[in-house]
This record gives structure tokens, sequence and C-alpha cells, in this order.
């Protein structure tokens, strides 16, 4: 994959072969146990990532609507605010599309093998990120930082994120809409502020667009010019007669 002749789309397409192959081998396979990288308020949750849904120990699958679960969810959120926007940068390196907008070709990148590796919330440790940063080298994935410490200080951040995709989404559902306002809405701009879960923030914006806090949030946000076209727009069709 790192052959000088390869085209882009030919290391794309090895890199899904090999990708493949090591995880029908086990050849990815790492041991449980390590330093835990995530403070208390998030090992309650079995997993990060958004897709496997929003639980709780209390709950089968999904958390119950209850008090002590909108609360979680909130500690979560904040817990999730990072101090400083989150450079533009770094926001290019965990936004590459993982398809060729062009080819549909797969593209393996850091965030799948963060997903195989971590796949519950008590194995995001300093053990496997570098089982993660070992990995991503085999395959060959672009921009992999040489020491353990540059690729935690990149992408733990990544994996707090997920969580507050997920905590967005999950709140956005939530029925008795005086349980999270005016918090949820506040929280939402700070994220879009911070360049953090900026998209989920403003879906559970639109989800909750008949809470007048909401229609305000979206509001400020389409107007706001230091706001990315596409996620002002995003606010904008979702205002009340749009």
């Amino acid at each position: 994959m790192r052959h000088e002749r390869l085209g882009d789309d030919e290391r794309d397409l090895a890199r899904e072969r090999l990708w493949r192959t090591r995880r029908t081998r086990g050849g990815d396979a790492t041991p449980e146990g390590g330093e835990l990288l995530l403070p208390e308020v998030f090992l309650s949750v079995p997993t990060p990532w958004l897709w496997e849904g929003w639980t709780l120990p209390s709950s089968d699958r999904y958390a119950d609507e209850n008090a002590e679960s909108v609360a979680h969810a909130r500690t979560v959120l904040e817990a999730c605010l990072p101090a400083e926007p989150v450079p533009r940068e770094v926001r290019a390196v965990w936004d590459v599309p993982d398809r060729d907008a062009d080819t549909g070709i797969r593209r393996i990148g850091v965030p799948d093998v963060l997903r195989r590796l971590m796949r519950d919330t008590r194995r995001v440790t300093r053990e496997q990120m570098a089982a993660a940063r070992a990995e991503a080298e085999v395959l060959a994935v672009p921009g992999v930082p040489d020491a353990v410490d540059s690729f935690v200080g990149l992408w733990l951040p990544y994996v707090r994120e997920q969580f507050a995709d997920a905590a967005f989404q999950w709140i956005a559902q939530v029925d008795e809409e005086d349980r999270i306002v005016p918090w949820a809405m506040e929280l939402a701009l700070s994220f879009v502020e911070r360049r953090c879960a900026a998209e989920q923030a403003v879906w559970m914006l639109r989800w909750t667009v008949d809470v007048p806090e909401s229609v305000t949030a979206l509001k400020r946000i389409a107007a706001d010019p230091a706001v990315g076209a596409e996620l002002r727009a995003l606010a904008a069709d979702g205002l009340p007669g749009s």
C-alpha cells in the first residue's frame, strides 16, 4: 500500500482487503484491561458509538426516560464539551469521508480501527489506543502519529465526541421537553461554538423545534458567520416556515 506506483484508489482497495483479512483472522486482537482514559461518568454507558444506542444499566437496551437518565445525559455532555474549539485541521482529519465521492470505494481509517478495538467503554484504554495506532500503521492509514501519546491526544477527543453525538440523539427524543429546557439548548450552542458534535447538536435543536429555546438557538446558529456554511444551512432549514 506504500508502493509509490499505487494510485489512491488502489491503496484504498488494498487497505480494505487487508482490513477484512485481519478481522477474519483475528489479526487485530488485543488483550483486555489497561489504563482507562475516560472519567467515571462515561463508564456506565456501555458503548460510545452512536448507532449502538444510548444505554444505561437500568434498561434492557435504551435508557429509560427518567430524571436519573436525563441528568446522566447532561453530565456526559458537559464532560464531553472541549475547553477550546476543536482546531479545523483536527476536524479535517476526523471528518475524512469513509467512501470516495466519485468511485464509492471504502476508505478504512482510524475511526474504523477504534470501533473495532473499543467495542465497549471500558476498552477505551491507553493500551487499546496503542494497539489502534499500531493497527492503523499496519493498514498504512495516512497521517498516523508516530508516538502513542500524540495518537491519544488526537483521537481520544474524537471518542468523546461520539458520546456527545449519542447523548444529543437520545435527549432529542425525550417526551417531557421541560426536562431538557434550557440546558440542552445552551449546551447545543456551546458544542457548535467548539466545533464538536455540532451537526448532531443542530439536529437535536431541529427535533425539539416546538420549544422556543430551540428556535432561538437555531436562529443564532443560522446567522453566525463563524459557523460553517453547511451547518448554518442545516440550522436555517430547521426553522419553522422554512
